[in-house]
């Protein structure tokens, strides 16, 4: 979750930090799936980029939260940034293990 730090020492700050970031994660898909609509990304080949998603809504969502300036604006905005900020997906084809190979280290359980 990428979550290097948090705002207090106690486990309630760590709980408020973890539902903090859920939240920006599940706004940053939500408009990401926006933004693959509006744009109308081909599903198998191009995908929102998640890592610039997150970014751009951490940032936002202050201005969003506290209706600082256009709002309606701001989201259009944002979608569009993220359907112009596209990466390449290229799907791989599962290949499990071969029976008879060994894992490559002990197991750490």
């Amino acid at each position: 979750m990428k979550l290097e730090s948090v705002s207090g020492l106690s486990q309630q700050a760590l709980l408020i930090d973890v539902a903090a970031k859920v939240l920006v994660d599940n706004l940053a898909s939500l408009l990401c799936n926006a933004a693959s609509i509006q744009a109308d990304l081909p599903a198998r080949l191009r995908k929102c980029n998640r890592s610039y998603a997150a970014t751009f809504v951490a940032d936002l969502l202050p201005r969003l939260l506290l209706l600082i300036g256009d709002v309606c604006a701001a989201i259009h905005d944002a979608i569009a940034m993220m359907a112009a900020n596209t990466q390449r997906h290229e799907p791989r084809p599962a290949r499990p293990r071969p029976k008879h190979q060994a894992k490559p280290h002990p197991s750490q359980a």
